[in-house]
């Protein structure tokens, strides 16, 4: 191999990568148009509801705080959960996480930060090197009140 065809596989490279960028740029592009679409869509659902009196706008956590968001995806059951676990579902009713930079260390500080607080009524146990959470507390189903 000389140097013509070094030169040659350089360009060839850097006119892929260019092709690679202007194609994230697209994709960025669309991403937001994508999130600003959903975001209006939950705004209009949410007056609709209203209006019409349905009370179950499916769970969404969307407009929420991420503190609020876990508070309201880990009162959901009974069951203990793993971060991971929290992120599924913050992700299935609508919590958009990729404004994060670190999604899984905010959502472990937050799960912590519950935890250590009892008025939260969260569990948290270790087992075989994995920490895991339960609610502990009435939920909205069992409360006679």
């Amino acid at each position: 191999m000389d140097a013509d065809d070094i030169r040659q596989t350089y360009w060839k490279f850097v006119s892929e990568r260019t092709d690679l960028c202007g194609r994230r740029a697209e994709l960025e592009a669309e991403l937001s148009e994508t999130r600003n679409k959903i975001t209006h869509l939950d705004q209009v659902l949410e007056h609709l509801a209203s209006l019409s009196g349905i009370t179950d706008t499916s769970g969404s956590v969307s407009r929420l705080g991420l503190t609020d968001a876990i508070r309201t995806v880990v009162q959901v059951n009974r069951e203990r959960f793993s971060p991971q676990d929290v992120k599924q579902r913050l992700q299935d009713r609508g919590y958009d996480l990729s404004d994060l930079t670190a999604p899984m260390a905010s959502i472990y500080k937050v799960l912590s930060r519950l935890a250590e607080n009892p008025e939260e009524q969260l569990g948290r146990e270790k087992e075989d090197g994995r920490i895991y959470y339960k609610y502990t507390g009435v939920t909205d189903d069992e409360n006679p009140f």
